[in-house]
């Protein structure tokens, strides 16, 4: 039988962790913003303006930052495939082996290269 260890709490108690930490910030919520004295239609209008803030503004930066993030991870890329290129060369004893190929992906003269340069 293998029993878990005294530190690590079971699912069942991480979920009844976040349901009250979910429970403290709607009262937080509902404190800051006197919710509290709406009517329920007046929630459920206020609930839902919250919730499409949320979401509007969640799909407009997601939209938007996308091609930044896309090119960060793209230039992120074409440096660690230069390493990786000087990694090789390196290993191989060719110092003075050009680092970009001359005519596509079949030009390298190892697998590695070969992935290097496909990334950029």
């Amino acid at each position: 039988m293998s029993q878990q260890p005294k530190d690590s709490p079971s699912l069942s108690q991480k979920l009844e962790a976040f349901r009250r930490w979910a429970k403290l910030k709607q009262y937080q919520i509902e404190v800051t913003y006197a919710v509290n004295i709406y009517t329920p239609l007046e929630k459920v209008f206020f609930y839902l303006l919250v919730s499409t803030i949320f979401t509007l503004s969640s799909a407009f930066f997601a939209l938007y930052f996308a091609p930044q993030i896309l090119a960060i991870v793209w230039h992120t890329c074409c440096i660690l495939s230069h390493d990786l290129l000087q990694v090789a060369t390196h290993i191989r004893g060719a110092d003075k082996m050009a680092l970009a190929p001359s005519s596509g992906p079949d030009a390298c003269s190892s697998p590695l290269e070969s992935f290097a340069m496909s990334i950029c």
